[in-house]
């Protein structure tokens, strides 16, 4: 968040104004890629994809199909969702899986789509007798319209900050059980293993009618559950499956277990302070009922209510230059054929640990230089 109260993304570092007007950039609004077109194979060539084919989308409306040819190479930054998607509909995949939805095989490479991780999410709420949390905004339409025209004009108010603003990362205990059987996915000693967020205010869809709420969430910034992106027909347009296999692996369920308590001790503990006296009324809803000391009875709650982090990575991930797994070589570029560089989240193996955003930006500078280097004047086609 910038002085002004303004956030500031890669929509407003990269596509400022002044970027804006150079020849070479193009933005389509409200397009939808269908699929990167292969131009005719010789038999000793390698296939080299050198057209993008995409249609608009407009309420709803599907407009005619376009396709551009390329004269250097595409772009592919649909995120960790959106480029195995695109690739899997362009033939690149697994040819099994592909032939099986009655698409054809273009490009063996099994690596597509699986691979994806995602951070399981779980959280604790409380009610509270204050009504200073965000249910006063999100209830109350005339409100939030209040705060909206203020922050348009002023760059002031409750929309200047955010409802998640105290955070902090841990690591498990290094003697912990489940290092017994699993090694420590973390970086080192000083990597933590999961991240607790309070809240001012409820993570709760549908928001309940009546109440305030204060919420802790748990994350598990290291998972080891590996899922995948497949298709689910053959029409691009339709949404691909997604699997995130949340909480399949043994350290996934042991950590966001663990930090479950330990949130709940630390905000029993904190709230007890002469500070929160008659504030924090009580947990709320069904976890209320959980005894915190019994595994299964945790588990089972957990398990029944986790959610997606919204940090998904991995699945076109980048592996050694002639390793026979991963979907980019180093230098970015789908391996085995010619023409496609993915710059975007799919290309990391595992987390950082901590948001995906500075990463994807570090990645993007990267491939900025590269492509710098290889495609001098290249048209940008961003998808």
């Amino acid at each position: 968040m910038t002085a002004d109260g303004r956030r500031d993304s890669s929509a407003t570092s990269y596509l400022g104004p002044k970027f804006m007007q150079r020849p070479n950039l193009h933005v389509l609004l409200n397009h939808r890629v269908l699929r990167l077109l292969h131009a005719k194979r010789t038999a000793s060539s390698r296939v080299h994809f050198n057209a993008v084919e995409f249609r608009e989308i407009v309420d709803g409306v599907v407009g005619h199909r376009h396709v551009i040819t390329v004269s250097k190479e595409i772009i592919l930054s649909a995120g960790s969702i959106g480029t195995p998607h695109i690739l899997l509909h362009s033939g690149i995949g697994d040819r099994n899986a592909l032939s099986a939805l009655g698409i054809k095989s273009t490009h063996h490479l099994p690596s597509v789509g699986q691979n994806f991780t995602e951070q399981p999410a779980a959280i604790i709420h409380w009610s509270v007798s204050d009504n200073n949390t965000y249910e006063r905004f999100t209830r109350n339409t005339t409100l939030m319209a209040e705060i909206l025209e203020e922050w348009k004009v002023n760059k002031s108010g409750p929309l200047t900050g955010s409802a998640s603003a105290h955070l902090g990362y841990m690591r498990l205990p290094e003697n912990a059980s489940v290092f017994e059987t699993v090694s420590d996915p973390s970086a080192g000693p000083n990597t933590p293993h999961v991240e607790l967020s309070f809240n001012n205010g409820a993570w709760l869809y549908p928001l309940p009618p009546t109440g305030n709420f204060l919420g802790a969430t748990t994350i598990v910034v290291t998972p080891m559950s590996r899922g995948s992106i497949s298709l689910k027909t053959s029409n691009p347009l339709d949404q691909p499956l997604i699997d995130p296999a949340l909480l399949m692996h043994d350290f996934d369920r042991f950590a966001i277990r663990e930090l479950f308590r330990l949130a709940f001790r630390l905000a029993r503990k904190f709230v007890a302070l002469s500070a929160w006296k008659d504030y924090i009324l009580d947990i709320y809803g069904p976890l209320a009922s959980v005894d915190f000391d019994n595994d299964s009875e945790l588990d089972k709650y957990i398990q029944g209510q986790a959610s997606m982090g919204l940090h998904p990575v991995g699945s076109a991930s980048m592996s050694p230059r002639g390793a026979h797994w991963g979907v980019t070589d180093p230098d970015l570029k789908v391996k085995g054929v010619r023409g496609i560089r993915v710059v975007d989240a799919s290309v990391f193996v595992e987390f950082n640990v901590f948001l995906t955003g500075c990463p994807v930006y570090i990645i993007a500078e990267r491939a900025a230089d590269l492509i710098k280097r290889s495609c001098v004047g290249v048209e940008w086609i961003m998808l």
